[in-house]
């Protein structure tokens, strides 16, 4: 009984960490910032105001290195072999995306492939945590 209830107050501590509070306020205004002008509600949003999500991910920035910081060694080297694993897919997608672009195939936006990293982070974080369990 005492295992489920500490596993419980422990997940919902991580709900209310600094680092996870900072990541979905960024989410939710990168997603306000691009719904609005879509749904019409804001035809166009003035140019400071689409610079808004950059305040809570700076934050979100900062919470991320001073967790990094705070863990042991083994949770460090996860942290970190999930990063190269991403940062090398990310730089694989880089060079396949410039060249469907130089030969006319498919041009991606910038964007595409920030949220493909921190895709490829998720994935290669749960394959690193996988091999030290």
């Amino acid at each position: 009984m005492n295992v489920m209830s500490n596993g419980t107050c422990s997940f919902r501590s991580r709900l209310t960490r600094p680092i996870f509070l900072w990541a979905v306020v960024a989410l939710v205004t990168e997603l306000a910032v691009e719904w609005l002008p879509s749904q019409g509600l804001y035809p166009q949003l003035p140019r400071p105001l689409t610079l808004l999500p950059l305040i809570p991910a700076m934050f979100f920035w900062v919470a991320l290195v001073r967790a990094i910081q705070k863990v042991d060694e083994l949770q460090k080297r996860i942290w970190y072999e999930s990063v190269f694993i991403a940062f090398m897919a990310t730089l694989a997608l880089t060079f396949i995306l410039a060249g469907l672009e130089r030969a006319g195939i498919h041009r991606a936006p910038g964007d595409e492939v920030g949220s493909s990293m921190m895709l490829f982070w998720g994935c290669a974080y749960v394959f690193c945590a996988g091999r030290y369990r």
